[in-house]
């Protein structure tokens, strides 16, 4: 398992340890959300922004921070997320939000890497509004 660089999209699998791997899943990078037989995130591949520094952490270290991506603008607390267009670099086909607030560790096992990107000043940005978020600034 190898880091991934900060600003990537990657595809998180959110499903329960617990639960059976549903065949025919898969995500779109627009903050989609793969349908797999749930209504609710756990039970979907969603895509994510890494926001770590991977170079604070060793390769074999199994965790990494993500922020989830959601096309949902009811879910976009217009303080904690940040407006993704998109582009060919982002991979995403709609708008979506980068939600700074829902930050969270997830196992490098769960994450399945992606050829796109964000731009550093989004990256920036979103490392801003966790700032915020969790009373920091």
């Amino acid at each position: 398992m190898s880091r991934h660089r900060a600003g990537s999209v990657v595809v998180v699998d959110w499903r329960g340890g617990a639960l059976p791997h549903e065949p025919g899943g898969s995500a779109s990078l627009d903050g989609g959300e793969a349908k797999l037989g749930a209504p609710h995130e756990l039970g979907n591949l969603r895509p994510a922004i890494v926001v770590e520094d991977h170079e604070l952490f060793p390769n074999d270290y199994p965790n990494m921070l993500v922020v989830p991506l959601t096309r949902d603008e009811g879910l976009a607390h217009r303080s904690f997320a940040e407006r993704i267009e998109p582009t060919a670099e982002n991979g995403a086909q709609t708008t979506c939000w980068a939600l700074a607030h829902h930050v969270t560790s997830v196992s490098l096992r769960r994450i399945n890497p992606t050829d796109s990107r964000i731009t550093a000043a989004q990256l920036a940005s979103i490392r801003s509004r966790i700032m915020v978020a969790i009373g920091a600034t």
